[in-house]
Formats: structure tokens, C-alpha cells, sequence
């Protein structure tokens, strides 16, 4: 089966004592099943398709930005120009973003919250609508031999759609519409990691986001969006062609629709809340030319992706070894292991957690268990019950101390984890770029396709935080989350008239969240353009794919290795009450079995040097016997001396044999 192009059909939809509902579509579920051409020209572009959700953050006053709120998502516009005066043009646009709001990533017993967080109905059952739609493969038009403009046969349109539903294990479903359980790993019939309704919102924002900020669409354009700039118009839509003023190598191709490619590249692994979120964003940015397709095509938005245990969007240790292993040493510096032993701010937290929620270790996945209860509307511990967005409640000191821990490696030892880890993704990234603002040395790729205007990458959190940390010290402080739906952008504006500041003749300007970075980069001035060659210089050293010079594990030699683990076991036991009688009772006893040990091995090393004397004057009495009897006529040699020595037992030993046969 494959996925309907593009995926206006999916959705999820956390539906914790809501009725089922279709989630992306307004139109009836039997108008979706019978016709898909139907659904192409009925979709609803009310950029609030779900008017119940309005109830949603209403259980807590305050909400950390990590959720994403409506409010907190409208803060996150695109930025126009501020500099007024320097003719340039944007001519590319790579944007990444975080997945929406999701349900959690795993279920138990790994995934340990708090006591009770699973036997709580509240918590540990999670339900949704997963309305996903699915097309068979299309098939070649074979009986028409209808063709396109390069004399390729067309794809047969899909005429039946499939509706998917996580709900083949259910079990049971209280009276009176309570909560429903079923045998999968949430204990409803939600995946693990699922795209909530939530999330859902969140991405149509951010595409809404980047179409008011580069597509301009004449009196639909406000004033104060982006796009009403003409240097920031990706796309004109006032004009047939959609083109805009440049003189950089061609970018895209006016001649195809504009969601095709290579007017757009869309990038996402293999997991459904990121290939989901870059569909919705995709839907919240080209909406309009999506529903004008006409009666006679389906619109097809081509998606790329890989196996998600192979793939690059976040830093793969099992692919390359170096990386876990840059990430193991973070964690085993001087740095880390004093910061998480006796800071304040780790000694509160475990004392916090032990004291007041009765558990000894804090849980590796505390922040998400937090995020993703207080963000759905879900019932905190009481301890936890305290977020009011001053960072002194133990819901902050707790997150606070969750991301520093998670974080760490990422800026470590000037990003170097971060740096290797993000690398083939960054080759992608500037593949594109590259061949815009160098096409002398970066000619089009194999295919011949020309660069995107626009490149989507669809990933996590964790790749966005690795990203922003290989962008220099002061870029990202490496104590921030990326919360849910957050969106960097690279805008590539080609500088229109000569500027000392631009000597490339292309400037970069970055963008995170909605707030403007790019005077964090070295090198980079307080303005928020910057020349380009500061991005290529800061990122190419280490933008390659994953390959044996770079991901051979440097292990250290195992003479080295059990040397550091006894000093340090050696430490830490003299460091404790008693410890010092303890080492020297240690010692003792290590000396007496090397003792006992000693001994035993000399007495078999004796053992075995008398039977090897024995076996030679053996082989002594052979050979004389045989010189003795060489003249001998008959040739009948006389054996009486070897049968007296074996008679006698020399080496023969039955015991000798036996346990030297086991050597």
C-alpha cells in the first residue's frame, strides 16, 4: 500500500472522551470512501478544521512553551525585512521542523513516569481517532497509452481509498462512553508517538506561517505579513508563472505547480508524526492550489524518506559508531559527572523526586511523562502540580534539570557530537544551497533537477536541538527544549546591488521560532542578514555523510581501559566511610589466592616437565634398542628394553594422562 499524495486524509486525534470524528476532512465519511476526485475539491480550508478543540489548554492557567498553545504558535510568525534599504531577492527557503504534539514515544515498563502514572486510567490509556486513508499503488495507463509531455506513461488514479484504525485489539469499552482499553502498548488505540490533534493544529499554523511570509497573493496578502516585501516573495502568485526578479542559476521550475517538485522538496523519516506533521504543514501552506486541482488529477506531492534505523535526520549511532561514542564521552567527562554528583541543581531534583514522589532515581523520561500529561490536559502528580511559568514550582526544577541532563552532549567539547551526528543531514541541507550560490563548482545534481525553492524536512526535537548547536556557541544556549512544532528556517536572499557586507553577492538570514538569530553567528554582525560564505565556512567542515574515516570508533586499548576502571574504583572506595580497611582487607585476600593460584600452577608446570623428561629417556631406550639390532640379519628387532620401560610405567601414568589430555 502506499500513502494518497499528498496526504490531505491523515490525521489522529487524541480523543480522550470525544466521539470518533473524521479529523481532516469536512466532508462526510462516505463522500471521502466513494469519490476521491470529490475530495480534492471539498476539502475545508478553515484554518480551524476542529471548533471543539477550542476546549483544549483549558485545565491548567499556564501552559510551558513547550506545548505550543494557539497563543504561543501566533507568536511564531515569519519576520519581515527590517533593513529597508538593501535591494536583495529570496530566492530559496530550507525550513525544518519539529513534529506536533504527540502522544508518548513508548510504553511499559521502559517508560517510567511516576507511581501509578500507568494503572491510572487518566494517564496510562490513550485513545485516538487514527483516521488515516490509504490508496492501492497506482498502476501505468496501459489501454490509453496516455502519456505526458516527456512521453511517459501516466499513473492510473486511485478510484478506493482505505481507512485505517488502531483499534483491532479492543477489549472493552466502559458504559457510558468512558474510557476504552485494548491490547496495544498505550492501552487504547493510539500508536506510540502518534500525531495528536493538537499537533495537527500546530503544523497547519506553521504553514500558514510560511505562505504569508513568501507567497504573495495580491489583496490576500496583509500588510503586516512578510510577502507583502517583494524581496521576500518566494512565489507571486499575482503572476501566471509565479516567477519573481533574480538573476541567480535557475531555482525550481515555473512550468510545474508549485507544490511539485523541484519548486519543493519535502524530507521526513519513516515515522508517522513526522511524515503526518510535514503533510499538514504542507496542506496549511499550498491549501488553495491543492483544492484547485482539477476534476481529472489527483495532486501528488512526492515524499522522501528512508529506513528510520538508517536514517540521518537526527544523529545515528548505530550507523556511525563514533557518534554514541562522542555522546558516551560527554557523559563520562569531569564536566558532566560533577554537574550531575553535586550541583544544587541536581541534588534538588533527586531529593525533590525522592522525598515528595517516592521514587530513588529520576526517570530518564520525567520530561516527556511531564509534556505530555500537562500539554493533553491530563492529571499531574500534586509535587508536579505547580507550573506557573516563574521557574521556581518543582515542575520546573524538575524539566529544567531533564533537559540540562538530555542536552549536554549536544554542545559538549564545542558541539563535536553534534557536529559529526548532523553532518549527512547538513550535506543535504546545503547540497541544495550550494548549488545557488556556487553554481560554478556545484553544477545540478545527477537527475538534472534543478535546486527547490523551498526544501521541508520533517524530524524531532532532536534534530533541530543538534542542528541550532552546530551553529556556534551563542546560536542556541543548550537549556532550551525544542517544543513541540517548532520550525527553523534558512532563507537564501541573492544580493541585487553591490554591498561591501555581501561580497558573495548571496546572504543568509536565520530563523528560529520566529525570532531572527543570525547576528548570533560568528562573524556575523548585528544585522540580520549575513554574507553566505559565513554559513558555508561554519557548516562544510563538517557536512559529509556517515563513512569508515569518520565513524571508526577511537576505542582506548583494554590495558588502558581496566587501568582507568580500577583508579576509579580505587577512588571512589577510599572515599567512603571504612573504605580504606576495605582495600586493604581486598588486598590481603587478593594476595592470598594469587598465592593459592601461584601454587597450583607451579605444581602443574612441575608435573608436566617431569613427564616430558620421563618421555624423553622413553624415546632414548627405543632408539638404542633399535641401534642395538640394526646389524641384526633376520630383522627381527629386539624390543625387550622398550617392553621393560613400558612394563615398568615410565610416563604412563594413568592419571598423568587423563588430566593432561584436558590441557
Amino acid at each position: 500500500m502506499m500513502l494518497l499524495q499528498p496526504l490531505l486524509l491523515l490525521g489522529s486525534l487524541l480523543s480522550h472522551s470525544q466521539a470518533a470524528r473524521p479529523l481532516i476532512l469536512s466532508t462526510p465519511q462516505h463522500a471521502v470512501a466513494s469519490d476521491t476526485n470529490a475530495i480534492s475539491q471539498s476539502i475545508n480550508l478553515d484554518p480551524d478544521p476542529f471548533p471543539e478543540e477550542d476546549k483544549t489548554y483549558t485545565k491548567y492557567e499556564h501552559y510551558p512553551p513547550y506545548c505550543s498553545t494557539p497563543q504561543e504558535m501566533e507568536k511564531r510568525a515569519i519576520p519581515p525585512l527590517s533593513d529597508t534599504n538593501i535591494q536583495t531577492q529570496l530566492v530559496h527557503v530550507t525550513a525544518l521542523i519539529r513534529h506536533g504534539s504527540r502522544t508518548p514515544f513508548s510504553g511499559a515498563p521502559s517508560y517510567k513516569c511516576w507511581n501509578g502514572y500507568w494503572e491510572s486510567p487518566d494517564t496510562g490509556v490513550w485513545n485516538c481517532d487514527l483516521l488515516t486513508y490509504m490508496s492501492p499503488p497506482a498502476t501505468t495507463k496501459e489501454k490509453g497509452k496516455e502519456v505526458d509531455e516527456h512521453g511517459n506513461l501516466l499513473d492510473e488514479e486511485p478510484d478506493f481509498l482505505f481507512e485505517k484504525r488502531y483499534d483491532a485489539l479492543l477489549s472493552k469499552q466502559t458504559n457510558g462512553g468512558g474510557s476504552i482499553e485494548s491490547g496495544n502498548i498505550l492501552n487504547g488505540t493510539c500508536q506510540m508517538g502518534q500525531l495528536l490533534a493538537r499537533g495537527y493544529e500546530q503544523e497547519l499554523s506553521n504553514g500558514k506561517h510560511l505562505r504569508q511570509a513568501y507567497f504573495y497573493d495580491g489583496d490576500k496578502t496583509a500588510d503586516e505579513h512578510a510577502a507583502a516585501d517583494p524581496r521576500m516573495r518566494l512565489w507571486d502568485l499575482t503572476k501566471d508563472d509565479n516567477s519573481i526578479p533574480s538573476h541567480a542559476s535557475q531555482i525550481g521550475d515555473p512550468t510545474k505547480v508549485i507544490f511539485q517538485e523541484p519548486n519543493l522538496k519535502y524530507r521526513a523519516d519513516d515515522e508517522q508524526r513526522t511524515l503526518m506533521s510535514g503533510q499538514v504543514l504542507l496542506r496549511g501552506l499550498f491549501g488553495p492550489e491543492l483544492a484547485a486541482t482539477g476534476d481529472d488529477e489527483t495532486a501528488v506531492i512526492k515524499l522522501h524518506t528512508a529506513d528510520y534505523t538508517v536514517d540521518v535526520l537526527t544523529p545515528n549511532g548505530k550507523v556511525c559508531p563514533r557518534v554514541e561514542e562522542l555522546r558516551n564521552e560527554a557523559y563520562e567527562s569531569e564536566e558532566y559527572k560533577s554537574w550531575v554528583q553535586s550541583s544544587i541543581e541536581a541534588k534538588t531534583t533527586k531529593s525533590l523526586m525522592k522525598d515528595e514522589m517516592g521514587i530513588d532515581e529520576v526517570p530518564e523520561v520525567i520530561l516527556d511523562c511531564m509534556m505530555t500529561t500537562i500539554c493533553t490536559d491530563r492529571n499531574l502528580p500534586d509535587a508536579l502540580n505547580d507550573y506557573d511559568g516563574t521557574g521556581g514550582g518543582n515542575f520546573e526544577v524538575v524539566a529544567d534539570f531533564a533537559v540540562n541532563n538530555f542536552t549536554f552532549p549536544y554542545k559538549y567539547n564545542g558541539g563535536a557530537y553534534s557536529k559529526l551526528g548532523m553532518g549527512p543531514l547538513w550535506l543535504e541541507i546545503m547540497s541544495n544551497i550550494l548549488q545557488i550560490v556556487d553554481a560554478n563548482h556545484h553544477p545540478p545534481t545527477s537527475s538534472g533537477m534543478p535546486p527547490p525553492k523551498l526544501a521541508l524536512f520533517s524530524g524531532h526535537d532532536t534534530t533541530l536541538m543538534p542542528i541550532l548547536a552546530t551553529l556556534g556557541e551563542q546560536v542556541w544556549s543548550g537549556k532550551e527544549w525544542s517544543p513541540y512544532a517548532s520550525m527553523l528556517q534558512i532563507e537564501i536572499h541573492e544580493v541585487l546591488d553591490t554591498d561591501e557586507r555581501y561580497p558573495s553577492g548571496y546572504a543568509f538570514r536565520l530563523i528560529y521560532n520566529g525570532n531572527v538569530l543570525t547576528s548570533k553567528m560568528e562573524e556575523c554582525s548585528a544585522a540580520e542578514l549575513c554574507d553566505i560564505q559565513v554559513l558555508v565556512k561554519q557548516v562544510m567542515s563538517f557536512a559529509s555523510e556517515y563513512g569508515d574515516e569518520n565513524c571508526a570508533a577511537m576505542v582506548k586499548s583494554t590495558r588502558e581501559s581496566k587501568m582507568g576502571e580500577i583508579k576509579d574504583v580505587t577512588v571512589n572506595l577510599l572515599s567512603t566511610p571504612g573504605g580504606a580497611m576495605t582495600l586493604l582487607l581486598l588486598v590481603v585476600i587478593s594476595m592470598a589466592l594469587g598465592s593459592v593460584a601461584t601454587c597450583f600452577i607451579m605444581r602443574r608446570r612441575l608435573r608436566r616437565e617431569y613427564k616430558y623428561a620421563d618421555t624423553l629417556a622413553l624415546t632414548e631406550l627405543s632408539m638404542s634398542a633399535l641401534d642395538d639390532d640394526e646389524n641384526d640379519i633376520s630383522g627381527n628387532v629386539d624390543r625387550s628394553r622398550i617392553e621393560s620401560a613400558v612394563s615398568s610405567g615410565i610416563g604412563l601414568d594413568e592419571n598423568t594422562i587423563d588430566e593432561n589430555s584436558l590441557i
